[in-house]
């Protein structure tokens, strides 16, 4: 009879243990300062106060170019910079589906990325730096930019990013545009907050589609 105690024991514990370390793992990490305009079925309105991120563009299936994106920016950010400074870690993780040549457009037409298509990967940088003071790149590409201020609705869900997933709540938050006459003029960009092993149900993860 003790066994069966002590590994139930040992599995509560590990548990615990796994929960807590999900909420220490983020619980200071910076990201991007909003401003919660509204509140909405499914989804809310936020302003972004404008911000910089350093951005790579990669192809392949989603898990795919987000490793590939996410090395090459989290070279950066450690030491592979010109002088070799470390950037703090900040959140999300942005995957960046590019609308730039439909500008104004209500409902985008479904444009689920294969495997050969081009995906930007992005990390927000430390508030505290400017384009001038931040390191530069020793990669090439990785670039850095600003992002000037605007207004995103935002819809955020819980458990794995996996990609049928995040094209399901790309296509829940533009139908849920769509239905409240809300214009999208931007880019659809699925953000990821949690390092890869945290407690599933405490993940949070966010489906970000800038609006006019």
């Amino acid at each position: 009879m003790k066994i069966p105690i002590i590994i139930a024991s040992v599995l509560i514990i590990a548990l615990i243990i796994w929960i807590v370390w999900s909420l220490i793992a983020v619980r200071n990490l910076e990201e991007p300062k909003y401003t919660v305009i509204s509140e909405k079925d499914w989804y809310e309105i936020r302003k972004y106060a404008s911000y910089i991120v350093a951005e790579v563009e990669v192809t392949g299936w989603q898990n795919e170019a987000l490793n590939k994106g996410f090395s090459l920016l989290a070279g950066y950010i450690f030491w592979w910079n010109t002088s070799k400074t470390s950037i703090a870690m900040t959140v999300p993780v942005a995957e960046v589906e590019d609308l730039s040549q439909n500008i104004a457009m209500t409902v985008p037409v479904s444009n689920t990325l294969d495997s050969g298509d081009t995906r930007k990967v992005q990390f927000s940088m430390p508030s505290k730096y400017t384009l001038e003071t931040l390191p530069k790149p020793n990669n090439d590409k990785v670039t850095l930019k600003t992002l000037d201020g605007y207004n995103a609705a935002v819809l955020t869900y819980r458990w794995y990013a996996t990609e049928s997933k995040v094209e399901k709540m790309k296509a829940k938050l533009v139908e849920k545009l769509d239905a409240d006459k809300v214009e999208i003029v931007w880019d659809i960009v699925s953000a990821q907050y949690n390092p890869p092993f945290s407690f599933p149900p405490l993940r949070r993860n966010e489906i970000i589609i800038t609006i006019k």
